[in-house]
């Protein structure tokens, strides 16, 4: 997800996971008619539910492949544009990140430029999962496997190796800025661009850096939650980060392989001075009955929506500690 300021919500949705070819997942996908998009949700109108943006295909972008994963928007104040940046897990492709000037009005995408395959630096065509774009042509992203296989990915992840990393795009070139992360998830810039914050999903911590002047990295904490974090989400307005969490590992496991099985969900509120974590609250907790596995929530106006990473979205009220 990403959150305007304006309480417009942008979600990516139809992302297939590629776990083994499982038949109860490869049944669920086909039931729920899988499709890669891009949804509108307004937090300021929840009854109009969320509605499909339109995607068009080009030379460079097939909207019939798409298959995003985690998003980002850079609003251009003075020209009074938005970019929407998306990974895209290009079904039998590649793996790419997308860039489109979006028309809310319209509720289109218009894509701009596709970004893969950089000869120079090798992680970059690993398993990438979220984005956080720093300006109109620049971005971080994460990389959540370096493995190519799906037997390479399960190894790397169940043995816990701190191989993944963060990369940085500056409109010339990529390279690795952060490393030594066991499995990196989520990852957001702060709004005043000083901090970038990662999960570290089976490192069960949220890893923060500052952001130095030529756009590397310096690791100032590692906050260990002992619950594995998803995606990081901001507070447009105190700066409060909004984490996503699965509780328990091997039921998420379970819930991936077979979406009827239930998975705990869990949204903690992290609060930060000078760029540490100070305190944290629960807001929201589940066995997985209501919401099973959720990946990501933003909160607006004492609303919160959480998305899921297979199940549903759930839109709550909810109270924020000051």
């Amino acid at each position: 997800m990403h959150l305007m300021d304006n309480g417009i919500v942008f979600i990516s949705s139809g992302f297939r996971i590629k776990n083994g070819n499982s038949a109860a997942y490869d049944k669920f996908y086909s039931e729920n008619k899988g499709k890669g998009t891009i949804y509108l949700f307004d937090m300021n109108d929840p009854k109009k539910n969320v509605q499909e943006m339109n995607l068009t295909s080009t030379k460079e972008f097939d909207k019939d492949r798409f298959q995003p994963h985690g998003i980002s928007v850079w609003e251009d104040k003075k020209a009074g544009k938005l970019y929407l940046y998306a990974i895209n897990h290009e079904r039998d492709g590649e793996e790419r990140i997308e860039k489109f000037l979006v028309s809310v009005d319209k509720r289109s995408l218009q894509h701009l430029k596709s970004y893969y395959g950089d000869p120079t630096i090798i992680e970059f065509r690993s398993r990438m999962n979220d984005i956080s774009a720093t300006g109109d042509d620049s971005f971080y992203f994460s990389n959540s496997c370096v493995s190519s296989s799906y037997i390479g990915r399960l190894l790397e992840m169940l043995s816990f190796m701190a191989w993944t990393n963060v990369g940085y795009y500056d409109g010339k070139g990529y390279r690795i800025v952060a490393d030594g992360i066991i499995l990196a998830n989520g990852i957001q810039m702060s709004r005043d661009g000083k901090y970038v914050f990662v999960a570290s999903f089976f490192g069960q911590e949220m890893k923060i850096y500052e952001r130095r002047n030529d756009n590397s990295l310096n690791l100032k904490q590692s906050y260990a939650f002992h619950t594995m974090p998803d995606n990081i989400m901001e507070d447009p307005v105190s700066g409060d980060l909004y984490v996503a969490f699965h509780p328990i590992g091997h039921l998420m496991v379970q819930h991936l392989t077979d979406p009827s099985l239930e998975s705990p969900s869990q949204i903690l509120q992290v609060k930060l001075k000078e760029g540490t974590v100070s305190s944290v609250t629960e807001l929201f907790v589940d066995d997985g009955h209501l919401l099973s596995g959720s990946s990501v929530a933003v909160v607006y106006k004492k609303k919160m929506l959480i998305g899921s990473v297979l199940n549903k979205l759930v839109y709550c009220d909810v109270t924020v500690p000051l």
